[in-house]
């Protein structure tokens, strides 16, 4: 009979296998982030003579403002900077209330994996997270302020050429941490729709990216439970190939999807 794994140590190959999905996800779309054009930001040139003779001006009718805002395109968020892209992690990760020791553990491998000067820029990123955490005015105010942070992160961000991730790279980030310790709570995936949402995603990209990412916590737990029966040698070795390929089949198909 196998011996059997330590809940601590099955926490980590799990965790483990949602790091190798980044990671692998990462290295396939490098290429198409890189080829991402920023945003050029060009500051409109105002007239104030112009904008006073504006207040005079009879205001168009109901019809002809909803014939107008039909023509208005909506913000489109091409690129996240990395620094801003972590503040939303750390926001997530304060969702269910608290964040524990684990859990910054988390945090500090995937900030690593994001910024090389994380180290360096963590201190910072923390205390403007917390100061804005920090605007609760009532217990039921908590999830809103959080919300709000995750809202100005995106809309202050201000990617460089080499700082940067994609949009539908960070919601995959966010999803490896809701469930990186098996917890993928109502708050977290409220958080989440929002962030699909802000980011224009489309909701069918998104829940397919939530049920790979299921997907992929089913078979880690399938494996745990197969190195515990008493099975022979070989028929346990097919087994876990087995779920090894299935694995790789949903890494290439998440793979495929943000890199769309």
């Amino acid at each position: 009979m196998a011996k059997k794994e330590p809940e601590q140590e099955k926490g980590k190959g799990i965790l483990n296998t949602l790091h190798g999905a980044v990671d692998s996800v990462k290295e396939s779309v490098k290429e198409t982030v890189q080829n991402v054009k920023l945003p050029e930001f060009k500051a409109p040139e105002l007239k104030v003579p112009e904008q006073v003779k504006d207040l005079f001006k009879k205001k168009p009718r109901k019809e002809e403002q909803g014939d107008r805002d039909e023509q208005e395109e909506p913000l489109e968020i091409k690129t996240i900077s990395t620094r801003n892209a972590i503040k939303i992690i750390y926001y997530l990760m304060a969702a269910d209330g608290e964040i524990f020791h684990n859990e910054e553990e988390k945090f500090d491998a995937i900030g690593m994996e994001l910024d090389p000067g994380f180290a360096e820029h963590k201190e910072k990123i923390v205390r403007e997270c917390k100061a804005q955490m920090d605007k609760v005015i009532d217990p039921e105010d908590y999830y809103d302020v959080l919300q709000d942070g995750a809202e100005l992160a995106l809309l202050s961000s201000t990617p460089t050429a080499d700082t940067f991730i994609t949009p539908k790279l960070l919601v995959w980030d966010l999803l490896t941490v809701a469930y990186s310790d098996e917890s993928y709570d109502e708050t977290e995936r409220r958080f989440l729709k929002h962030i699909v949402r802000k980011l224009d995603i489309d909701k069918a990209v998104f829940l397919e990216m939530e049920s790979s990412i299921q997907t992929l916590m089913d078979l880690e737990k399938e494996l745990a439970w197969i190195k515990t029966t008493d099975r022979p040698y070989l028929t346990i070795e097919a087994m876990v190939n087995e779920i090894a390929e299935r694995k790789t089949v949903i890494f290439d198909s998440v793979k495929d999807l943000i890199a769309l």
